[in-house]
């Protein structure tokens, strides 16, 4: 009797929810990969914290191994990244790290750890290479946080590389030293930096900005060394994937996206590799890139999407409208009503709904809704500009137009205040 009425109070605080549907059809795979600086594709990218570190997701066949949850991994695999999340909220790491740890470890994404890559078809379109899609999360992210997009790109049958950045501006992040005379390797855990009251913010972000960029550089680097079957070793001791990409990947389609911090990261990779043909820019954080970023020329198509709530921010909307009016063609802007900054990543999807509504994190729009819309409207720009099956000429996701979503606002104009009390009164 008792156990009955407790294992529902459980159910309540420990959540159990599945990820969102995704839209592709193909299951997803991924696999971790790490490189020391000496094994880098280029030594002078994070030398203090020694190489790179990326989650690849890519497409895999549907089985019933692939579709079992059983099989699927588990969204945080380390306690120590809940806590690098509850540090980055500024809320007591002691109680709160472990409690959310608790309360979210159960959850799985869609993807299986090292599933075999999606075998190649000539006759069926999609299935001969890969798209590739480098990754850069936002400020206080990982790797982790946005593995909603990174698989949903992954059913559609691209290769995604999520960075998770080595320059203070992850929750947490490790780096592993192998002793020669060791057989086992030693983790150093990079912990989030806090803003001192003596910091120049801008400085620090700007530094922090230019080392990010360098690594999605570093990324595509690492994807014509796997590509070319010359890549370096996996710190994880497993290449199995990256043997099975050899000759898989179409370099000539290859896009960059980020949130916030990594919307910053994207603008300013897009400024400095040509090679990536277009981005997307999820709630683009403009300060880390000054305004040296007028000087840049950035000719590759760029998507931005906002959150309601950064649409309406000025201090951020004004210089992002400068950059958007230099080359407004090939900069689209669209923002989707009733949402947050953090409606853009996995935590509102995830969350148990106390934490969500005490905390405030998400605006009134379900995250499954929110997150849907961000997926088409990436996907259609994405698809657009790498040329990935027959897109229609017009999307009114990111056109506007006749059939134009009705939460999605398209263009720069902010959001009628009033709007406020009819939708986002969370």
């Amino acid at each position: 009797m008792l156990r009955s009425k407790i294992s529902p109070w459980f159910s309540y605080w420990r959540v159990q929810k599945a990820f969102p549907e995704l839209s592709g059809s193909f299951a997803v795979g991924c696999t971790d990969f790490m490189c020391s600086k000496n094994d880098s594709a280029d030594s002078d990218v994070s030398k203090e914290a020694g190489g790179i570190f990326i989650r690849f997701f890519y497409p895999t066949e549907k089985t019933a191994e692939t579709q079992d949850e059983a099989n699927h991994c588990r969204w945080v695999p380390r306690r120590e990244y809940t806590t690098g999340m509850v540090n980055f909220m500024e809320l007591p790491t002691w109680l709160l790290g472990r409690l959310f740890y608790w309360a979210v470890g159960s959850i799985r994404i869609p993807a299986v750890y090292n599933a075999p890559v999606l075998k190649p078809v000539a006759s069926s379109p999609g299935r001969e290479s890969l798209p590739c899609i480098v990754f850069s999360h936002g400020l206080g992210g990982s790797r982790l946080v946005s593995s909603h997009f990174c698989c949903d790109l992954a059913s559609r049958g691209c290769l995604v590389a999520a960075v998770e950045h080595r320059d203070q501006s992850a929750s947490a992040t490790f780096v592993l030293h192998v002793n020669n005379n060791d057989s086992e390797a030693t983790e150093e855990w990079i912990h989030y930096r806090k803003l001192k009251p003596t910091d120049d913010e801008f400085r620090l972000r700007n530094s922090q900005v230019h080392k990010r960029s360098d690594e999605c550089i570093h990324a595509h680097n690492l994807l014509e060394m796997i590509q070319a079957g010359k890549f370096p070793p996996n710190l994880f001791n497993d290449t199995s994937i990256l043997q099975e990409l050899k000759g898989r990947l179409d370099l000539s389609r290859v896009a960059i996206m980020g949130h916030s911090f990594g919307g910053a990261t994207t603008v300013l990779s897009l400024a400095k590799d040509k090679r990536f043909r277009c981005g997307v820019a999820l709630d683009v954080w403009m300060l880390p890139l000054g305004e040296d970023i007028y000087n840049y020329e950035v000719e590759q198509p760029l998507l931005f999407i906002n959150t309601q709530a950064f649409h309406r921010w000025p201090e951020n909307h004004e210089p992002q409208k400068t950059f958007i009016n230099k080359k407004p063609d090939t900069r689209p802007i669209i923002a989707i009503r009733w949402t947050k900054h953090l409606d853009q990543c996995d935590i509102p999807a995830v969350l148990p709904p106390y934490i969500s509504r005490r905390m405030a994190l998400s605006g009134k729009l379900s995250p499954s809704i929110s997150l849907s819309l961000n997926c088409q409207a990436i996907w259609a720009h994405l698809s657009r500009h790498l040329d990935i099956g027959n897109p229609p000429q017009h999307l009114p996701i990111i056109d506007g137009g006749e059939g134009t979503p009705k939460l999605v606002i398209i263009g720069q104009d902010f959001t009628p205040a009033t709007e406020d009390l009819k939708g986002d009164n969370s």
